[in-house]
């Protein structure tokens, strides 16, 4: 069974492999579909706005339709139906039906690339002033349905934003605007984003990002190259059973561990300061790092749907960056501490004294 969506009426279930045409007939949805040419695919009178799923289009449909392809039309007697549908269906379009202006698309860009602090939306795709008076300049086409995916999640997250800002009624137009005509386009844009499509979020490994990361090595090697040349690192005496030196400092990839045995305090028992320092405290850390698959969802709080899961950017998840970030340098200032501020006993001195 596949499902077929008709925007703004109902679902139905169907067989597989139905056609499209009969189905909507069948429905009594054709009231604007007169399909002289029988279902031959001749005539392209049949031909109804799809969303989601269909396919590619034949030979028949890209020879009648032409440029409406861009607009998401098909000639329904030429599909049978295999997968999920989302169609729009003339008499019953959604954005027809809501009264989406192309005047008010355009006037709520023209508030948008003017007020909102673009920085501060949350996006998959760059929001910026030139993306905006693009989108401006195809507003018309946008409400018809042209457009690609990336414009409907734009003027997703820039509709969730005002309306979770409550920025309805600051926007000056021509045209009729509330909170109810918001929520009305984000619901007409939000259908425009193929579900498959909303899940994909591809990163070029070649060659944007191995630039990236080749570019960081050879600055990491040309910095430690300098670093070699400028500070004279000589070899201590050879190590003998007969003399322990004051202090005795563990390798610098393990001082912090050793800073913070030095910190912790002695409870008494089993939680005296090797446990807690040594034990307890890089263990909960090691936790941290294994549960935050786990529970990121919920140190994200700010996020409106926390049943979806965390967007790969930065952006997306500042309070689990924030915590690793913040454990990172506390476990450098650890490591300098150990390396330059510790002296014989283990006593606090300056590195200049």
């Amino acid at each position: 069974m596949s499902k077929v969506t008709i925007l703004g009426q109902q679902d139905f279930e169907i067989s597989t492999g139905t056609n499209l045409l009969k189905f909507i007939q069948e429905k009594k949805y054709d009231r604007n579909l007169p399909a002289t040419c029988g279902g031959r695919g001749t005539c392209s009178t049949c031909a109804v706005r799809i969303l989601k799923g269909g396919g590619e289009p034949n030979a028949n449909e890209k020879d009648l339709l032409k440029d409406k392809l861009e607009k998401k039309w098909r000639l329904s007697c030429q599909i049978a139906v295999t997968d999920d549908l989302d169609i729009e269906v003339p008499g019953y379009e959604v954005a027809e039906a809501l009264e989406i202006h192309p005047g008010l698309l355009a006037d709520l860009l023209d508030y948008c690339a003017e007020h909102l602090p673009l920085v501060e939306i949350h996006s998959s795709q760059a929001i910026t002033l030139k993306r905006l008076k693009d989108l401006r300049r195809r507003a018309p086409a946008l409400v018809d349905g042209g457009g690609d995916p990336e414009d409907f999640r734009v003027l997703r997250d820039l509709l969730t934003y005002a309306l979770e800002q409550d920025k309805a009624r600051e926007i000056p137009s021509r045209y009729p605007f509330t909170e109810k005509t918001i929520e009305m386009m984000l619901k007409v844009f939000s259908k425009r984003i193929p579900a498959q499509e909303e899940e994909k979020e591809e990163i070029l490994m070649y060659p944007y990002f191995l630039y990236v990361i080749t570019t960081i090595f050879f600055f990491l090697l040309g910095g430690l190259s300098i670093y070699a040349l400028l500070v004279d690192a000589p070899l201590e005496q050879a190590a003998t059973p007969a003399f322990t030196p004051n202090p005795e400092k563990a390798p610098w990839y393990f001082l912090g561990i050793q800073e913070l045995l030095a910190i912790s305090p002695n409870l008494g028992g089993f939680l005296n300061n090797i446990a807690i320092g040594g034990v307890i405290l890089p263990g909960l850390f090691v936790f941290f790092l294994l549960a935050i698959p786990y529970i990121e969802p919920h140190l994200e709080f700010w996020r409106a749907d926390r049943r979806k899961p965390v967007g790969r950017r930065l952006r997306e998840r500042p309070v689990t960056v924030s915590a690793f970030t913040l454990s990172m340098v506390l476990f450098v200032v650890l490591i300098l501490i150990g390396t330059y501020f510790r002296g014989p006993f283990w006593k606090w001195v300056l590195p200049w004294n």
